[in-house]
Protein backbone atom coordinates (compact mmCIF):
# COMPACT_ATOMS: atom_id res chain seq x y z
CA UNK A 1 0.00 0.00 0.00
CA UNK A 2 1.12 3.28 -0.52
CA UNK A 3 0.93 5.56 2.30
CA UNK A 4 0.15 9.46 1.13
CA UNK A 5 1.03 11.99 4.19
CA UNK A 6 0.02 15.53 4.31
CA UNK A 7 2.92 17.44 6.49
CA UNK A 8 1.76 20.99 7.36
CA UNK A 9 -0.79 19.72 10.83
CA UNK A 10 -0.34 16.14 10.33
CA UNK A 11 3.84 15.83 10.70
CA UNK A 12 4.37 18.97 11.97
CA UNK A 13 2.73 22.31 13.16
CA UNK A 14 4.87 25.14 11.79
CA UNK A 15 8.80 24.23 13.39
CA UNK A 16 7.03 21.35 16.12
CA UNK A 17 7.13 17.82 15.39
CA UNK A 18 3.60 16.56 16.46
CA UNK A 19 3.76 14.37 19.14
CA UNK A 20 4.07 10.38 18.02
CA UNK A 21 4.31 11.67 14.24
CA UNK A 22 8.34 9.96 13.89
CA UNK A 23 7.15 6.75 15.85
CA UNK A 24 4.27 6.33 13.11
CA UNK A 25 6.14 6.68 10.12
CA UNK A 26 9.14 4.54 11.60
CA UNK A 27 5.54 1.86 11.79
CA UNK A 28 5.09 2.55 8.20
CA UNK A 29 8.75 2.09 7.48
CA UNK A 30 8.47 -0.90 8.94
CA UNK A 31 6.24 -2.80 6.45
CA UNK A 32 8.74 -2.11 3.25
CA UNK A 33 5.51 -0.17 2.10
CA UNK A 34 6.51 3.07 0.34
CA UNK A 35 5.73 6.82 1.40
CA UNK A 36 5.17 10.01 0.15
CA UNK A 37 4.66 13.00 1.66
CA UNK A 38 2.32 15.46 -0.43
CA UNK A 39 2.05 19.03 0.98
CA UNK A 40 0.20 22.07 -0.54
CA UNK A 41 3.29 24.04 0.68
CA UNK A 42 5.52 25.10 -1.54
CA UNK A 43 7.87 27.82 0.76
CA UNK A 44 10.89 24.57 0.83
CA UNK A 45 12.17 22.83 -1.72
CA UNK A 46 12.36 19.30 -1.82
CA UNK A 47 16.02 18.93 -0.48
CA UNK A 48 14.86 21.27 2.47
CA UNK A 49 11.74 19.46 3.33
CA UNK A 50 14.28 16.23 3.40
CA UNK A 51 16.31 18.33 5.66
CA UNK A 52 13.61 19.46 8.32
CA UNK A 53 11.83 15.70 8.17
CA UNK A 54 15.97 14.86 9.48
CA UNK A 55 15.80 17.29 11.94
CA UNK A 56 12.58 15.90 13.35
CA UNK A 57 14.15 12.21 13.31
CA UNK A 58 12.30 11.41 10.23
CA UNK A 59 14.26 9.63 7.33
CA UNK A 60 13.32 10.85 4.04
CA UNK A 61 14.55 10.73 0.53
CA UNK A 62 13.86 13.88 -1.93
CA UNK A 63 12.06 11.73 -4.22
CA UNK A 64 9.21 10.87 -1.52
CA UNK A 65 8.83 14.96 -1.62
CA UNK A 66 5.67 15.94 -3.67
CA UNK A 67 4.90 20.28 -3.52
CA UNK A 68 2.55 22.12 -5.02
CA UNK A 69 4.70 23.56 -6.97
CA UNK A 70 5.70 20.23 -8.44
CA UNK A 71 2.39 20.48 -9.71
CA UNK A 72 2.21 24.13 -10.71
CA UNK A 73 5.25 23.60 -12.59
CA UNK A 74 4.01 20.78 -14.65
CA UNK A 75 1.26 23.48 -16.06
CA UNK A 76 3.84 25.62 -17.10
CA UNK A 77 5.67 25.06 -20.94
CA UNK A 78 9.97 25.56 -21.43
CA UNK A 79 10.25 28.98 -21.93
CA UNK A 80 7.17 30.61 -20.99
CA UNK A 81 7.48 33.63 -19.08
CA UNK A 82 6.34 33.58 -15.46
CA UNK A 83 5.93 35.94 -13.02
CA UNK A 84 6.67 33.70 -9.77
CA UNK A 85 5.49 35.19 -6.54
CA UNK A 86 6.27 32.36 -3.83
CA UNK A 87 9.34 30.74 -1.74
CA UNK A 88 12.51 28.79 -2.66
CA UNK A 89 9.91 26.14 -3.36
CA UNK A 90 7.95 26.95 -5.82
CA UNK A 91 10.68 29.12 -7.85
CA UNK A 92 13.23 26.37 -7.59
CA UNK A 93 10.18 24.00 -9.33
CA UNK A 94 9.71 26.39 -12.04
CA UNK A 95 13.51 26.77 -12.62
CA UNK A 96 13.50 23.14 -13.09
CA UNK A 97 10.71 23.51 -15.47
CA UNK A 98 13.15 25.52 -17.71
CA UNK A 99 10.56 28.87 -17.44
CA UNK A 100 11.48 32.21 -18.01
CA UNK A 101 11.18 33.84 -14.57
CA UNK A 102 9.85 37.62 -15.35
CA UNK A 103 11.16 40.00 -11.72
CA UNK A 104 9.56 42.70 -12.80
CA UNK A 105 11.74 46.47 -11.48
CA UNK A 106 8.23 48.29 -12.12
CA UNK A 107 4.53 47.52 -12.81
CA UNK A 108 5.43 47.91 -16.41
CA UNK A 109 7.69 45.08 -16.64
CA UNK A 110 5.05 42.83 -15.13
CA UNK A 111 3.29 43.39 -18.91
CA UNK A 112 6.02 41.01 -19.82
CA UNK A 113 4.25 38.19 -17.89
CA UNK A 114 2.57 34.83 -19.84
CA UNK A 115 1.39 33.80 -16.54
CA UNK A 116 1.20 34.58 -13.00
CA UNK A 117 2.49 31.48 -10.47
CA UNK A 118 1.24 32.25 -6.92
CA UNK A 119 2.11 30.42 -3.55
CA UNK A 120 2.04 30.93 -0.03
CA UNK A 121 4.79 34.04 0.32
CA UNK A 122 5.58 35.39 3.75
CA UNK A 123 6.88 38.37 2.31
CA UNK A 124 4.24 38.63 0.23
CA UNK A 125 3.63 42.81 -0.31
CA UNK A 126 1.82 45.73 -1.70
CA UNK A 127 4.31 45.45 -4.98
CA UNK A 128 3.37 41.64 -5.48
CA UNK A 129 -0.26 42.10 -5.84
CA UNK A 130 0.45 45.45 -7.87
CA UNK A 131 2.47 43.16 -10.53
CA UNK A 132 0.12 39.62 -10.07
CA UNK A 133 -2.81 42.23 -11.11
CA UNK A 134 -1.32 44.20 -14.27
CA UNK A 135 -0.06 41.19 -15.76
CA UNK A 136 -3.87 39.19 -15.20
CA UNK A 137 -5.38 42.09 -16.14
CA UNK A 138 -3.49 42.24 -19.17
CA UNK A 139 -4.45 38.11 -20.07
CA UNK A 140 -1.69 36.46 -18.45
CA UNK A 141 -2.86 33.38 -17.06
CA UNK A 142 -3.52 32.75 -13.31
CA UNK A 143 -2.04 29.97 -11.20
CA UNK A 144 -1.80 29.20 -7.60
CA UNK A 145 -0.71 26.22 -5.61
CA UNK A 146 -3.55 25.92 -3.55
CA UNK A 147 -6.74 27.70 -2.09
CA UNK A 148 -6.10 26.94 1.58
CA UNK A 149 -7.07 30.10 3.62
CA UNK A 150 -5.18 29.18 6.57
CA UNK A 151 -2.17 27.98 8.02
CA UNK A 152 -1.02 26.13 11.36
CA UNK A 153 1.60 27.48 13.54
CA UNK A 154 2.24 26.19 16.88
CA UNK A 155 -0.49 27.51 18.45
CA UNK A 156 -1.80 29.91 16.53
CA UNK A 157 -3.60 29.91 13.02
CA UNK A 158 -2.72 32.90 10.62
CA UNK A 159 -3.18 33.19 6.64
CA UNK A 160 -2.35 30.53 3.95
CA UNK A 161 -1.66 31.06 0.34
CA UNK A 162 -5.67 31.17 -0.52
CA UNK A 163 -5.79 34.67 1.32
CA UNK A 164 -2.82 36.08 -0.64
CA UNK A 165 -5.03 34.34 -3.73
CA UNK A 166 -7.93 36.69 -2.63
CA UNK A 167 -6.42 39.61 -2.74
CA UNK A 168 -5.53 39.28 -6.88
CA UNK A 169 -9.25 37.68 -7.28
CA UNK A 170 -10.67 40.74 -5.76
CA UNK A 171 -8.15 43.33 -8.18
CA UNK A 172 -8.52 41.36 -11.27
CA UNK A 173 -11.96 39.14 -11.43
CA UNK A 174 -9.82 36.23 -12.26
CA UNK A 175 -10.25 32.96 -10.17
CA UNK A 176 -6.73 31.24 -10.93
CA UNK A 177 -5.84 27.33 -11.63
CA UNK A 178 -5.34 25.66 -8.68
CA UNK A 179 -2.16 23.14 -8.69
CA UNK A 180 -2.28 21.84 -5.39
CA UNK A 181 -4.68 19.05 -3.75
CA UNK A 182 -7.30 18.63 -4.43
CA UNK A 183 -6.38 20.29 -7.99
CA UNK A 184 -5.94 18.18 -11.38
CA UNK A 185 -2.34 18.89 -11.50
CA UNK A 186 -1.45 17.54 -8.38
CA UNK A 187 -3.79 14.53 -8.77
CA UNK A 188 -2.71 13.73 -12.24
CA UNK A 189 1.17 13.63 -10.65
CA UNK A 190 -0.17 11.49 -7.72
CA UNK A 191 -1.77 8.87 -9.81
CA UNK A 192 1.27 8.51 -11.20
CA UNK A 193 2.96 6.95 -8.57
CA UNK A 194 0.30 4.72 -7.48
CA UNK A 195 0.03 1.41 -8.47
CA UNK A 196 -2.54 -0.61 -5.98
CA UNK A 197 -4.02 0.68 -3.00
CA UNK A 198 -3.32 3.98 -1.71
CA UNK A 199 -4.28 5.85 1.93
CA UNK A 200 -3.91 10.14 2.38
CA UNK A 201 -3.72 11.08 5.60
CA UNK A 202 -4.35 14.74 6.27
CA UNK A 203 -5.95 17.37 8.36
CA UNK A 204 -8.23 18.96 5.99
CA UNK A 205 -11.68 17.57 4.70
CA UNK A 206 -11.75 19.74 2.18
CA UNK A 207 -8.19 19.50 0.77
CA UNK A 208 -6.88 15.81 1.62
CA UNK A 209 -10.13 14.42 1.81
CA UNK A 210 -11.55 15.50 -1.27
CA UNK A 211 -7.97 14.62 -3.09
CA UNK A 212 -8.22 10.52 -1.53
CA UNK A 213 -11.85 10.54 -3.20
CA UNK A 214 -10.58 12.16 -6.49
CA UNK A 215 -7.52 9.69 -6.31
CA UNK A 216 -9.68 6.53 -5.41
CA UNK A 217 -7.80 5.83 -2.29
CA UNK A 218 -9.08 5.62 1.53
CA UNK A 219 -9.16 8.60 3.85
CA UNK A 220 -7.38 8.81 7.51
CA UNK A 221 -8.69 12.30 8.71
CA UNK A 222 -6.86 13.45 11.81
CA UNK A 223 -6.92 16.49 14.06
CA UNK A 224 -3.64 17.57 14.58
CA UNK A 225 -4.10 20.50 12.38
CA UNK A 226 -6.98 22.44 10.86
CA UNK A 227 -10.59 21.62 12.04
CA UNK A 228 -13.24 21.47 9.62
CA UNK A 229 -17.06 20.25 9.68
CA UNK A 230 -17.61 16.87 8.98
CA UNK A 231 -18.91 16.60 5.11
CA UNK A 232 -20.86 13.69 4.32
CA UNK A 233 -19.92 13.35 0.73
CA UNK A 234 -16.23 12.78 1.58
CA UNK A 235 -15.75 9.48 2.65
CA UNK A 236 -13.60 9.14 5.94
CA UNK A 237 -11.99 5.67 6.49
CA UNK A 238 -10.02 6.47 9.63
CA UNK A 239 -10.69 9.16 12.06
CA UNK A 240 -8.10 9.94 14.76
CA UNK A 241 -6.53 12.53 16.87
CA UNK A 242 -3.03 11.96 15.15
CA UNK A 243 -0.87 10.32 12.62
CA UNK A 244 0.02 7.67 14.75
CA UNK A 245 -2.93 6.11 16.10
CA UNK A 246 -4.24 6.80 11.90
CA UNK A 247 -1.27 4.22 11.66
CA UNK A 248 -2.15 1.95 14.47
CA UNK A 249 -5.34 1.81 12.94
CA UNK A 250 -4.87 1.25 9.82
CA UNK A 251 -2.24 -1.78 10.37
CA UNK A 252 -4.51 -3.46 13.27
Amino acid sequence: MLWLIDLDGVVWRYTTLIEGSDEGITLIRSTGDPIRFVTNNSTLTRAQYVEKLGGMGIEAAEEEIVTSGMALARRVAPGERVLGIGEDGLLDELKAGKCELVAPRSPEDALQAETVALGWYRKFSYIDMSNACVAIRNGARFLATNQDPTYPLETLIVPGTGALVASVIASTGVTPEYAGKPGDAMVELVRELIDGPALMIGDRLTTDGTFAKLLGAEFAWVASGIEEEPDASIPVSIKTPNLLEAVRSKLG
